[in-house]
């Protein structure tokens, strides 16, 4: 019987038999007749039946965190080598706020909203539980090989689909989520709890940052932070307030004297101790977790700098920025400098990205791999840092598309009067030139060391020797006097042979 009723043609056939009791009311005077069907039809046809499931909603479980890790571990028993599986940790951002603005009931109808538009996202076997107000968790099984990729795509159109408005009390609310991941292949045990506190640290992490950001966990992904120094607040205070500013020191061509680039470094203006150093400030602003910030501003300052640089009728081929492995590890990363540079209208090759070469000898992270191939894969010229402290691979030069290596300091003082430093300076310089790969002198401070490094072959160089840093409203003054010193004088000798 009540298979009858659920059928959707019985139901429209029986409300339609209404005006015909309405007729035999009529025609016989029994009005309670058409009373009767009035209430009693509907409420047969419709009432009765069950409640449907929300749509979407077959993934949600209950049952918290052990819930959720029997979901992963099922997920881990699997034999399958071409699939692995992940655990995705989710936070509604502002929820306190959404408590406060909206009450328990507006909170509790846009958690139900969440859920269905989350639901709606995942496959049908995944499993996502509601840990509590605000966090959700999801083990995603079966993630083909390569997995990163997919994990990744897949938490950004759950980002997406809660970011679109939500109707409460006839206005519209706007909700983010920041996210934490972790890969089977990166959790430090193989099993459901090591996964979910690892993807939970990566959610710290990603928290650390600001709202809607995401993070997957590595090994040099950070532990539970501590209470903050005073010398880190106020470092962070610093950055925050705009007193941490960008100043340039120029690249030239060995060949030409040219100059084919500007490298931003971070200085703090104080305003009572004047100009600190970045020694002083750098390790504050990264046990603040502030690095990713620091380099958001230098990129800023970086791409108004050339900017200006055009419209003074200097053409700085170039402008270099370092990122930190903070930086690296956000897969956001790359989409972030391309909006930057899209807005400024500079083309990808005017920005060099610098990482160090420890960076790339020392790490085993996915995402880091994976950022800087597509940093070179969109046309950004790649910098190595400090080559020949971190022991890089050959392979790694080429498999991450190095534009070019800057030999660091220690190989380059007092190069001009040590025999074996020339050697191994030449060593280096050989095996770029058999590359294909452009080298560049930091640290060039005397005379002499800029002569030997021209005559060794190295294609630029940059130190006190050339100009030490500037603020940028020096840089247009110091990009004339160096034009003009070159109309006048042959800057480098040749290579000798």
């Amino acid at each position: 019987m009540s298979r009858l009723f659920k059928s959707s043609l019985v139901t429209r056939m029986g409300l339609a038999m209404l005006p015909l009791f309405a007729g035999i009311a009529y025609a016989t005077g029994r009005w309670e007749i058409l009373m009767l069907a009035s209430f009693a039809l509907p409420v047969l046809l419709l009432g009765v039946r069950p409640a449907q499931a929300r749509p979407y909603r077959i993934q949600l479980h209950t049952g918290g965190n052990a819930t959720f890790d029997a979901a992963l571990d099922e997920a881990l028993a699997r034999p399958d080598p071409a699939f692995r599986s992940a655990a995705v940790i989710l936070e509604l951002d502002g929820q306190s706020d959404l408590l406060e603005t909206w009450g328990a009931e507006g909170v509790d109808q846009i958690t139900s909203t969440l859920i269905d538009r989350l639901c709606s996202v995942l496959r049908t076997n995944d499993v996502i539980v509601h840990l509590d107000a605000q966090r959700f968790a999801v083990a995603l099984p079966n993630v083909r090989v390569p997995e990163l990729g997919a994990v990744i795509s897949l938490i950004e159109r759950l980002q997406k689909a809660a970011s679109t408005p939500i109707l409460v009390d006839h206005a519209y609310v706007y909700t983010t989520l920041s996210a934490g991941f972790c890969l089977e292949a990166q959790a430090p045990d193989k099993t459901a709890s090591s996964m979910r506190k690892s993807a939970l640290l990566a959610l710290l992490d990603a928290k650390s940052k600001g709202t809607e950001s995401l993070r997957g966990y590595s090994n040099n992904t950070p532990a539970v932070p501590d209470e903050l120094g005073a010398h880190a607040q106020d470092a962070l205070h610093a950055l925050q307030a705009g007193q941490i500013v960008a100043w340039f020191q120029p690249q030239i061509s060995t060949d030409t004297g040219m100059v084919t680039g500007f490298e931003v470094l971070a200085r703090w203006d104080h305003p009572t101790r004047g100009i600190i150093a970045p020694m002083v400030f750098l390790p504050a602003l990264e046990a603040a977790n502030a690095m990713e910030q620091l380099s958001e501003t230098m990129l800023q300052h970086a791409l108004r700098a050339i900017r200006a640089w055009d419209v003074a009728g200097h053409k700085v081929p170039s402008i270099a920025v370092n990122f930190a492995t903070q930086d690296l590890r956000n897969p956001s990363l790359v989409e972030r400098i391309k909006w930057d540079v899209d807005r400024f209208e500079i083309e990808p090759r005017r920005l060099t990205i610098e990482i160090l070469e420890t960076v790339v000898s020392e790490s085993d992270d996915d995402i880091i791999t994976r950022n800087i191939r597509a940093l070179g894969d969109q046309g950004y010229r790649i910098d190595l840092d400090d080559f020949g402290t971190g022991h890089a691979s050959l392979a790694n030069i080429r498999r991450f598309s190095v534009d070019r290596i800057k030999i660091d300091r220690s190989f380059i003082t007092r190069a001009d009067e040590d025999a074996d430093q020339q050697r191994m300076i030449n060593a280096i310089i050989s095996m770029a030139e058999q590359m294909g790969i452009e080298t560049l002198a930091e640290g060039i401070e005397t005379l002499g060391e800029k002569s030997i490094l021209s005559q060794l072959g190295c294609t630029h160089m940059q130190g006190y020797a050339i100009a030490r840093p500037m603020p940028f409203e020096h840089t247009i003054a110091w990009l004339q006097e160096h034009k003009d010193r070159l109309s006048n004088t042959r800057y480098f000798p040749k290579k000798t042979g």
